[in-house]
């Protein structure tokens, strides 16, 4: 890593960092005792790898750098596989209690594809009637939102959410689920 002008490795202002892989490991398996969530999980993950792309470029050719970032990618996919996971469980569950801010907060936990990726396992674990029972309630429920938005604007195709009492993020929720439920 690149030092300031005056500063090495050795200055009072210079940290270092020396880890092994078995470190490395002991940490990670921390982590899942410490969060219990996997969502938290994979936040600590990224910053750890995150910090470990801070290491010289001599640094990430030895055997000890790659078996660290082989470690945080398997913790971190599973981290992901257990977050997509309890966000299908999630989905399913708001869809059955017609729970929209739920929705919401599960697009905002996840990235755009995770939430596709969420929102297609939970389509199709879902059978015909039901998931057309979702798609109705799905399709009415951004049509009124969007009918009130276009009220409120006060001009032809002006969206006003905030003055027609919605959340424009869980509009978008809801509107991305409604677009793959339809696709499927």
């Amino acid at each position: 890593m690149p030092y300031p002008a005056g500063m090495d490795s050795t200055s009072p202002q210079a940290f270092s960092l020396e880890l092994t892989p078995p470190e490395v490991e002991a940490r990670c398996t921390a982590l899942w005792q410490q969060f219990r969530s996997p969502g938290r999980v994979v936040t600590a993950l990224v910053a750890m790898q995150s910090l470990f792309a801070l290491a010289p470029a001599g640094a990430r050719e030895n055997a000890p750098y790659r078996e660290i970032q082989a470690i945080l990618a398997r913790h971190a996919d599973d981290a992901r596989h257990l977050l997509l996971g309890e966000s299908v469980q999630r989905v399913l569950n708001a869809l059955q209690q017609r729970e929209t801010r739920e929705v919401g907060r599960i697009h905002a936990d996840l990235s755009r594809n995770g939430f596709w990726q969420v929102a297609s396992a939970a389509g199709h674990g879902r059978d015909g009637p039901e998931l057309a029972g979702d798609v109705a309630w799905l399709a009415q429920w951004c049509q009124d939102a969007r009918a009130r938005a276009e009220a409120a604007g006060g001009y032809p195709d002006a969206l006003d959410f905030r003055a027609a009492g919605i959340d424009a993020e869980e509009y978008t929720a809801m509107d991305e689920l409604l677009r793959c439920l339809r696709s499927l």
